[in-house]
């Protein structure tokens, strides 16, 4: 048996276990600002609920590996995977948003507990020499998950339903773990994170990451919202949302090759290029729903490899690998930080612009993105 195929065998239940964590996850989120704008709510209080979830997880990020480690994987994995459930559920009991603002603080911190969690489950695991083909496998998981979930807002179910449903899968995905004997990693303590020192060092990284925090948490969070006012229907978003998903997943096979050729810093220009060209078709046009569908899986493509090449940039700078895990920690911070703030931006300018206000913020950012990318150096680590 080869290292890959070993690698993956001892990986099988936790991917299994992360089809439904995604699935779930995705039902949920995209639904939210569905059923808040029935509900009468305004596009900023959409906005700032959607935010308290990103809110939970920048606290993830600097304090869920602490219960990670204190209690192991698997365990870890149940605990966070009962508080979303729980969470879930308590959607049904009040309306009031004061409360769906702290349900949604839980859910980001444990959301993002679940991210870390896999992930250093997968780098412990993954060999040098199959690292590469592992992670692609996790990207297309999530990616297909994600879009399946997202799906299920086209069966046109009520509000009961979706908690019920995104709930039952959350708790499905702690039964793989615990009903396959498996090894769990050790995760060494981490060190502390230092956001002035990881900007000196990686600019680009920086500033890539943030943004693509806040464009691609900005669709999954208020996309639902930019279709609505429009005057389309609860079942057009999902598939909306889903042509953005299937754009990201089509960009994951091609986008890593082509930033091993010419560098991170062009294929950053590049994918924010297409995603630019896209924003301002959608801003300066009225257009059909099945072209606006078109457009979101091109936009896919450019925004959904942003976070993988500022990982990626970030690396090719560090020259102390000792500071790997405080690296990636800080640049996986920069991106919840931009999660954070983009939803109450957007609802913001949604309140002002309506659904234009959307696609005005996407050309804002991109194009920032576009010029700050511009001034700096290419960096082809395998080349230069």
């Amino acid at each position: 048996m080869s290292a890959y195929k070993r690698t993956m065998k001892s990986l099988g239940a936790l991917f299994i276990s992360m089809i439904f964590v995604f699935a779930g996850y995705a039902l949920i989120v995209s639904s939210v600002g569905v059923i808040l704008k029935e509900a009468g709510v305004s596009s900023f209080g959409i906005g700032l609920v959607n935010s308290c979830f990103f809110l939970g997880a920048l606290l993830s990020t600097i304090s869920a590996h602490k219960i990670i480690t204190k209690i192991g994987h698997i365990r870890a994995f149940g605990v966070f995977g009962s508080c979303f459930a729980i969470c879930i559920i308590l959607h049904s009991i009040s309306d009031a948003i004061w409360f769906w603002t702290i349900l949604r603080l839980v859910l980001g911190y444990c959301y993002y507990a679940f991210l870390m969690l896999i992930e250093s489950w997968i780098n412990d695991k993954a060999k040098n020499a199959n690292r590469s083909r592992v992670l692609s496998l996790y990207e297309i998981t999530f990616y297909l998950a994600l879009g399946s979930g997202t799906l299920l807002l086209a069966l046109n179910l009520n509000k009961y339903e979706i908690f019920i449903i995104s709930a039952c899968l959350i708790m499905f995905s702690s039964l793989p773990l615990n009903l396959i004997r498996i090894k769990e990693p050790i995760l060494q303590k981490q060190s502390q994170i230092s956001l002035p020192k990881v900007f000196d060092l990686v600019p680009l990284a920086f500033v890539t990451s943030f943004i693509a925090g806040m464009l691609l948490n900005g669709f999954f969070s208020m996309s639902s919202l930019y279709i609505l006012l429009q005057g389309f229907e609860a079942a057009q978003v999902s598939i909306f949302m889903f042509a953005m998903m299937l754009g990201s997943f089509s960009a994951q096979l091609g986008v890593g090759f082509i930033s091993d050729k010419i560098g991170r810093k062009f294929a950053i220009i590049l994918c924010a290029s297409i995603a630019l060209s896209v924003a301002t078709l959608l801003f300066c046009f009225k257009l059909d729903f099945v072209i606006q569908c078109l457009l979101s899986f091109f936009l896919g493509i450019g925004i959904g490899p942003l976070y993988a090449l500022a990982l990626a940039r970030a690396n090719d700078m560090l020259e102390d690998k000792s500071k790997l895990v405080e690296l990636n920690r800080s640049v996986l911070f920069c991106y919840s930080l931009g999660s954070l703030l983009c939803p109450t931006l957007l609802g913001a300018l949604m309140q002002y612009f309506s659904y234009q206000g959307f696609t005005l913020f996407y050309l804002c950012a991109l194009g920032f993105l576009i010029l700050f990318a511009i001034n700096k150096p290419n960096i082809r680590k395998n080349h230069d």
